[in-house]
Formats: structure tokens, C-alpha cells, sequence
């Protein structure tokens, strides 16, 4: 685990900051769906306010000696481009492969807008059972801070002498996704235990879910003394993954395995730190949160 800082200055009260989980993309997969990644990319590094968070399992990370998953028609067909060389090359070391490949698709968001990353079951298999340490490499391709399999961000937002602060927790996460209610009771959970996180990010699953926010009552804990109690949310959600769910072509690992349709669905979190609301008619900063959905 990694408890870390980031400062993030505004350029005005009304700013409005994104924040981006990118995780699940399966890299190196035939059912990748590369284009849609693409263009979140895309709409991350457009945006100057917009940040992002390596979710885990960035990669694929099949290889060969994976007797239960690995299977040449799951490779997708920029690995079989060019001349025979070339291609018996890409096949000697497809992780090198997926790694040139995510640090060629990720690689347009600036490093100074990456909040780190977390590794996933697929790279931790790898390091495990054949001694390659990917997910570090990976952290290094791009630049970026990496935080183990999980974290606790503060995020120290700074506007003139103002300060406003939100707390994220991020996760791969855990267990299938089969049934309807398993990802709201996991996300559930996860606000339960994780209560001083005002944003709470999982994956792993590709359930796409976003849970209704928690509302916390509060009264000040110094100064005058409100006639009503103020109410801030918190958030969980699952951002998906970026799969294409059965598609056309040779049988894959997901379509044997019979795993449900995946909706190319991801989210971020919409925050405004320096937003007021008023109480008792006297004006209070009152940093406002959503998570909101992106179709792509």
C-alpha cells in the first residue's frame, strides 16, 4: 500500500477538476478494445484539469507458459503484422510487445497528470510465477509514481491562500462479477471500510457500476454552531473495463468462460473544491464530488 500527496493548484474557485481511473484494458488481448481507449485518452490529455489513475491490469499479460489461458487466437492481429522476422520476434516476447503498445497508447497524458498507478492480478501473476517484474516497468515507461496494489491519495487542492482536500482509495479489486448484486455489495463494503475516503475506485470484475452516493450529516466542529445539519457525499464505483464482450472471430478465454456482455462504460470523478453553499445565510466552502459515466 502507498499513502501519498499530490498537490493540484486552480487557476480560479470555479475551477472543476476530472479525475480519470484508467484500469482493466487487457493490452495485448484480441478483444482489447483499442480504439475507445484510444479516445479517452485522447479526452484526457485535452483537458488540462483532467488527472488519471492506473487501475491494474493494464496488460493482458498471457504468455505461453499459462497452460489455462494462453491461446494463439486470443493474440490480437498487430502482433502478426509485418514480415515472418519480424513477426517470430513479437511472438518470442509478447509481454515486451504490450508494454511498447501501452506506453505508445498512454503515453499522449502528461506525466505530471498521472496521480500513479496500481498493479493488477495479471502483472503480480507474472512477477510471481516467472520472475518478470512488468508492472515497475511499466510505472517507469510512463513516468509515474507506482502504488503497489493499493492507495490512499490526498488531494491538496490550492487556490491563492485557500485549501480544500479530497481523499481518494483505489484498488484492483477482488472476486467475479456474474450476478447483479455483487459489485453494489462490494462497493458498499468498500465505503464501509474504507470511511475517511471521500472517493473510493475499484476494479478487476469489468463490472461497470456506479453506487449511490453515501451522504454523511455534519455540524461544524468549531466556530458558530449551524441550526441545521450540512451533508457531504461519498462515492464508490467500479470503472469497467475496456473489452469488447464476445467479439467476432475465433473462440477467447471470456466466451468459453460464458462471462456476460460488458458495456464499454467507464467514469471519473467530477470535483469543484472551492464550491460554497450557504447556511444560515453566511456563504461555506463545500467541496462538491459526483462520479459521473462516459460512453464511448
Amino acid at each position: 500500500m502507498r499513502i501519498i500527496d499530490k498537490v493540484i493548484k486552480a487557476s480560479s474557485r470555479s475551477d472543476v477538476f476530472e479525475i480519470y481511473p484508467l484500469g482493466d484494458c487487457h493490452i495485448g488481448a484480441r478483444s482489447c478494445a483499442e480504439r475507445h481507449l484510444r479516445q479517452m485518452v485522447g479526452r484526457i490529455s485535452k483537458n488540462p484539469k483532467a488527472y488519471a489513475i492506473g487501475g491494474g491490469d493494464w496488460l493482458d499479460a498471457v504468455i505461453p507458459g499459462d497452460t489455462k489461458r494462453f491461446d494463439f487466437d486470443s493474440l490480437p492481429d498487430w502482433m502478426f503484422t509485418g514480415e515472418a522476422k519480424n513477426v517470430r520476434d513479437q511472438l518470442k516476447d509478447v509481454l515486451t510487445q504490450q508494454r511498447k503498445r501501452l506506453k505508445q497508447i498512454l503515453s499522449p497524458i502528461p506525466a505530471d497528470r498521472w496521480l500513479g498507478a496500481i498493479e493488477g492480478n495479471h502483472c503480480y501473476t507474472i512477477s510471481k510465477y516467472h520472475n518478470r517484474d512488468i508492472f515497475t516497468g511499466l510505472c517507469a515507461d510512463l513516468d509515474i509514481d507506482n502504488l503497489t496494489d493499493e492507495a490512499l491519495i490526498r488531494l491538496r487542492f490550492k487556490f491563492d491562500s485557500r485549501g480544500s482536500t479530497i481523499i481518494i482509495y483505489i484498488r484492483h479489486g477482488y472476486g467475479g462479477g456474474r450476478s447483479a448484486g455483487a459489485e453494489p455489495n462490494k462497493l458498499d463494503a468498500m465505503l464501509n471500510e474504507w470511511e475517511i475516503a471521500d472517493i473510493c475506485f475499484t476494479g478487476h470484475s469489468h463490472t461497470f457500476c456506479i453506487a449511490p452516493p453515501k451522504p454523511v450529516l455534519e455540524i461544524p466542529r468549531k466556530g458558530k454552531l449551524s441550526s441545521e445539519c450540512t451533508c457531504r457525499y461519498r462515492w464508490a464505483a467500479n470503472w469497467g473495463c475496456w473489452i469488447t464482450s464476445h467479439a467476432s472471430g475465433p473462440a477467447g478465454y471470456a466466451s468459453r468462460a460464458c462471462y456476460p456482455a460488458r458495456p464499454l462504460l467507464s467514469c471519473y470523478a467530477s470535483i469543484k473544491p472551492f464550491n460554497t453553499i450557504k447556511v444560515d445565510g453566511v456563504s461555506r466552502e463545500h467541496p462538491h464530488i459526483e462520479i459521473r459515466q462516459v460512453l464511448l
